[in-house]
């Protein structure tokens, strides 16, 4: 009897202490972390709301074998994508355009707001060029860009310079298993599209223009190839225009940011001098009649007077009069013409704005692209990521089937 009673409360110490422990593991049971890990059983990673430094540098510690072959596996491909990505090559010019002439009214209050990014010019109605601020629309346009693609440029799979346009176009020439596929297996739908392009033909024939701009195929295709190449930067404080290509070739990179620069300078010219240069064709073509007009009637009454010379009467007279007087007027608007005309050509040349080549486009055989080293460590800090959240994962779900 009496070992009977001494058993008992052995018995219900056990118990408790069963419940104890199993109310311990309850309440301190985490989120995420504790459980066993990959090295066996480790303290919980979070307690009491509170994150257990010591805790999780240990649990990372034990899943470091998943983290090496995370970043393993990381770096690997990494490198593989750093060293099959294509070369690319960059080149760049600084370009200063003619400061425009301020009103007088505004006087160094333009001055100080130029210094500040603000153009009061425009905002007064005083600009007569086109701002430094719209350069990026104006390179980025399609008119811009389908005047760009026909320009030739020097690229090393031809020895002779093409257009853009040429080499998209002969980039997109069939191969020889196409064309097989084209006339056996695709011949129906060949036969197809040869009546439908016949017919196509023939409504071009009579199609007209409708004045709007329309591209081909081929050149949106190629204003789409050099498109996102061009980077154009405005400095609203100093005014400088910095332009920035990166292309597969060195050579063809720098060209591009050449045409660039001389055909953005061509449009912000024919801008300015457009009412001007409107002036000079028509002065210069009211000169070009006049003067055949004035050498017309010149040789008509040196003619005639050669002829009459000596001669008295009043018919010759009034036909030598009315001869002088046609000469002499040729000859006041012809010579009036010709000093408008002068001054025409002044204005234009007044008119052009320059552009001051800060810093030419040059060839540089440096490869911009791809950056190996960066392209590693990213990888690198991308596979610890990777590495470190699939431990704390594993360690989340061993807490969760031991809590179940």
């Amino acid at each position: 009897m009496n070992q009977d009673k001494n058993n008992i409360p052995e018995s219900k110490k056990a118990s408790r202490k069963a419940e104890e422990i199993s109310l311990d593991k309850t309440s301190n049971s985490p989120s995420f972390g504790g459980g066993r890990g990959e090295a066996g059983a480790s303290s919980p990673i979070i307690k009491d709301d509170e994150i257990d430094l010591i805790a999780l540098v240990k649990t990372i510690w034990d899943g470091r074998k998943t983290i090496f072959y995370a970043v393993g596996i990381c770096v690997f491909i990494g490198l593989v994508y750093a060293f099959t990505s294509p070369a690319k090559y960059s080149a760049s010019a600084t370009l200063l355009p003619s400061a425009e002439k301020k009103s007088g009214s505004l006087g160094n209050l333009s001055v100080l707001a130029g210094m500040a990014g603000i153009n009061l010019g425009a905002m007064m109605g005083d600009a007569s060029a086109i701002p430094a601020e719209i350069y990026p629309q104006v390179v980025n346009s399609y008119p811009f860009l389908n005047e760009l693609i026909h320009e030739k440029f020097n690229f090393e799979e031809y020895p002779e310079p093409v257009s853009l346009y040429n080499y998209v176009v002969a980039d997109t020439i069939e191969s020889l298993g196409a064309k097989l596929a084209k006339y056996t297996i695709k011949f129906p739908w060949t036969l197809k599209d040869a009546i439908l392009s016949g017919n196509d033909e023939k409504e071009g024939e009579r199609s007209v223009d409708y004045g709007v701009l329309k591209l081909t195929e081929e050149e949106l295709k190629a204003i789409g190839s050099i498109q996102d190449l061009i980077q154009i930067e405005v400095d609203n404080k100093t005014g400088l225009v910095s332009i920035a290509v990166e292309a597969s070739e060195p050579v063809l990179t720098a060209q591009y940011v050449q045409k660039a620069v001389d055909l953005l300078q061509k449009y912000v010219i024919d801008y300015k001098t457009q009412q001007v240069q409107q002036n000079l064709e028509f002065v210069q073509q009211r000169f070009d009649e006049k003067k055949a007009e004035y050498e017309s009637a010149r040789e008509a009454f040196y003619d005639y007077k050669d002829r009459h010379r000596n001669m008295i009467s009043e018919r010759i007279d009034a036909e030598y009069q009315r001869l002088s007087d046609a000469y002499d007027i040729a000859s006041a608007v012809y010579k009036g013409l010709a000093q408008q005309l002068e001054q025409a050509k002044i204005a234009v040349k007044e008119e052009t704005p320059v552009f001051t080549i800060l810093d030419p486009a040059k060839v540089s055989y440096e490869k911009s692209a791809p950056r190996k080293k960066i392209i590693v460590l990213m990888f690198l800090f991308f596979g610890v990521f990777i590495g470190v959240g699939l431990v704390l994962v594993k360690v989340s779900r061993g807490n969760i089937r031991t809590t179940i």
